[in-house]
């Protein structure tokens, strides 16, 4: 399963961006096309999620981090896998529930373990922080590291 690329990705969204004017032409509420974006969102995600649930399998996720080319590279204490619901993977019920199918590849259950986790998060709400629905520890620090930069005056 490959992720979305260029023109599909863009013509995706500029036609669900058309359609929810429309819409709000016509006196609908935004969160009533909200589903729209998810479901692009998702189409990308899940074969992200793939990846880095196979990255987490196979411990290789990344042991440093570095957030620019100019700066150093600091290590990444105890990289794992969390959702954007707050839930480390490795403890999520759910999915370790998955760990016991049977007569299937460790690929396999990763990509159930992908699209579980996405159903779960879209009808939780979503990923409302537009980071991603799988963070890493890295990510995470990406991020803490972008939001410091903004409160910054």
């Amino acid at each position: 399963m490959k992720r979305l690329e260029y023109p599909l990705s863009q013509e995706w969204h500029v036609a669900i961006n058309r359609h929810s004017d429309d819409q709000r032409a016509a006196g609908k509420d935004w969160e009533q096309m909200r589903f729209m974006y998810e479901a692009k969102k998702a189409a990308d995600e899940v074969p992200r999620m793939i990846m880095l649930f196979k990255a987490e399998r196979t411990d290789s996720l990344p042991t440093q981090h570095k957030q620019c080319s100019m700066q150093s590279a600091v290590p990444v204490p105890n990289n794992h896998l969390s959702c954007c619901l707050g839930v480390k993977t490795k403890e999520c019920p759910h999915l370790l529930s998955l760990e016991k199918i049977e007569r299937v590849t460790a690929d396999d259950i990763d990509t159930a373990k992908a699209w579980t986790c996405a159903a779960h998060i879209i009808a939780s709400g979503g990923d409302f922080a537009n980071e991603g629905y799988l963070l890493r520890v890295d990510d995470r620090m990406f991020w803490d590291n972008v939001y410091a930069n903004m409160a910054k005056e």
